[in-house]
């Protein structure tokens, strides 16, 4: 039987790994424009702000802690774009539909059920050092341009994700160490730079739950589909030349540090 048009599509798309990156990485972008959405379009406390006062008001936003927090900004990104060359068929398409799943409800969410988190004022951020600096002033551009957005935290979603899927992929104990550790850091640093409240962690961890077995069936299901479970990584010609390149560039640096 003759495939339609959409299968031929879909074939395409789940076999091509830098593409399947690339809208993964569109998905992830689109926190931004329905950030710049709520706060166009709604008033700052507009909605809820979920909040357990007994864990929230006592706390003290803390510069070091936007560390671990710019991290998660960019580990989201990163390791599916290192998945990329390195998981196999099914692991790989499972992961990147499980991140894909997760911030997709994540969205459905932040408009139909905005949420919102009163930041501190910048002087109640201790310390004169540059961290403390960038976190007040990262408090000065939320008033204005990313009011919303605050549950489920994608921060907590994407780390754990990200754990769960280098676990699998490396089920070895200094993998579950540093994986584990790394995800309680960016997770504890939405709370302590006073960015998101516990709730918001809460719920990005049962979205993180959702997401993770809902990639697991997707995945599952399309490399059954394609059939090609144990097959070969194929990436396109100019990223497998851009591979070598940098292979060789590391090569040529570690061998001038040797």
């Amino acid at each position: 039987m003759q495939e339609t048009k959409i299968a031929v599509w879909g074939r395409r798309l789940f076999q091509n790994r830098l593409a399947l990156f690339l809208v993964l990485l569109f998905i992830q972008l689109q926190f931004f424009t329905i950030n710049l959405f709520n706060a166009h379009f709604r008033e700052p406390t507009e909605g809820w702000e979920l909040k357990i006062a007994a864990i929230d008001d006592r706390l003290t936003p803390t510069g070091w802690w936007l560390i671990p927090y710019f991290a998660g900004f960019w580990l989201a990104a990163l390791v599916p774009l290192w998945a990329t060359f390195t998981m196999p068929n099914r692991l790989y398409r499972q992961f990147i539909l499980a991140m894909a799943t997760a911030a997709l409800a994540g969205y459905v969410v932040y408009v139909a059920f905005p949420t919102y988190v009163t930041k501190p004022a910048p002087e109640q951020v201790p310390g004169d050092h540059l961290l403390a600096d960038l976190l007040r002033e990262s408090y000065d551009v939320d008033a204005a341009a990313s009011t919303h957005n605050a549950a489920p935290s994608q921060h907590v979603f994407y780390a754990l994700i990200n754990m769960c899927f280098m676990i699998r992929w490396r089920p070895r104990p200094h993998v579950f160490v540093a994986w584990v550790t790394l995800a309680a850091l960016i997770c504890a640093s939405t709370l302590l730079t006073m960015r998101h409240n516990s709730p918001d962690l809460i719920s990005g961890y049962f979205f993180a739950i959702g997401g993770y077995y809902a990639g697991v069936y997707l995945g599952g299901r399309v490399t059954d589909w394609l059939g090609d479970e144990d097959g070969p990584i194929v990436l396109p010609e100019p990223t497998l030349r851009l591979q070598r390149r940098l292979r060789q560039r590391l090569q040529r640096l570690g061998a001038r540090l040797g």
